[in-house]
């Protein structure tokens, strides 16, 4: 086993560490911290435990992962935070760990690219290969997606769900569920078009993004209600693919919970 642990570093007799493990100054490790193979955490960094950190992540200066939750009801309950591999969090990041009325868990997965600021709250769950800009917001029991971008300074209301492969522009307030392949932007936050570039950029066909683009004028142009479209879109599914399916799947799962419509002044607009 190979360490480079800088004299100044405090750890914990029960953290455990796996191979190439590199601590720079100043860093903080707690009780029940495991970081695995090859972790990288520069100087001024605190980590707090039960908290999990996979193979290749990096961590920058003054990072405070795996503390408290910033909740009333959160009582000293043992809950975890998990990221997972191949990971860089930039300066400044806060993670916090779950709660007993969330799971028990926050969750971050792999190659995920969390920039300077960023706030990820309690019992979250981010997926894989997204990147969220300066000083974005994830509130409380947020659900995001794989490969999504959110601009710099943007908050997401919690329990807010973001599907896959979404784009969010900056300084938008997100309080409602956000459908797969979509593009949202404004105040208040409206969906604009399809994610077309991000979806080219994630290795989908022409055919799959048309069938997206198709179901996508199904529900979000005309002036039935928006039930009515849902079933129309239901109703074609069988002409398209299994990206159109999720996105039908993740509207009927939304449990009441509020889902982000597309801005008037892009009814029938044919740019996406």
């Amino acid at each position: 086993m190979s360490l480079n642990i800088h004299p100044n570093a405090i750890i914990h007799k029960n953290a455990k560490l796996g191979k190439n493990v590199t601590i720079g100054a100043y860093c903080v490790i707690g009780d029940n911290v495991i970081l695995h193979d090859n972790v990288v955490l520069h100087s001024h960094v605190v980590i707090e435990g039960p908290t999990s950190i996979g193979n290749n992540t990096e961590i920058f200066q003054f990072s405070v992962l795996g503390t408290a939750a910033q909740h009333l009801m959160f009582k000293g309950e043992l809950a975890t935070l998990e990221i997972g591999k191949n990971n860089i969090i930039r300066e400044k990041v806060s993670i916090h760990r779950g709660t007993k009325i969330g799971g028990m868990k926050t969750i971050i997965g792999d190659n995920n690219f969390i920039l300077a600021d960023c706030h990820i709250a309690h019992d979250c769950y981010v997926g894989n290969n997204n990147i969220m800009a300066n000083g974005v917001a994830l509130g409380g029991h947020v659900n995001l997606g794989n490969n999504c971008n959110i601009g710099a300074f943007s908050a997401v209301h919690q329990f807010v769900r973001i599907g896959d492969v979404v784009m969010i522009g900056a300084m938008v307030k997100v309080t409602e569920d956000i459908i797969p392949y979509t593009i949202a932007d404004g105040m208040p936050c409206r969906l604009r078009r399809v994610n077309t570039i991000g979806l080219q950029r994630a290795g989908f066909s022409k055919e799959e993004i048309l069938g997206i683009r198709s179901i996508y004028k199904t529900l979000f142009n005309g002036k039935k209600e928006f039930s009515s479209r849902v079933q129309e879109a239901k109703n074609s599914i069988g002409k398209h693919n299994v990206l159109t399916a999720n996105i039908l799947q993740f509207i009927d799962s939304a449990n009441d919970r509020p889902i982000c419509m597309q801005s008037k002044a892009n009814d029938l607009k044919m740019d996406y």
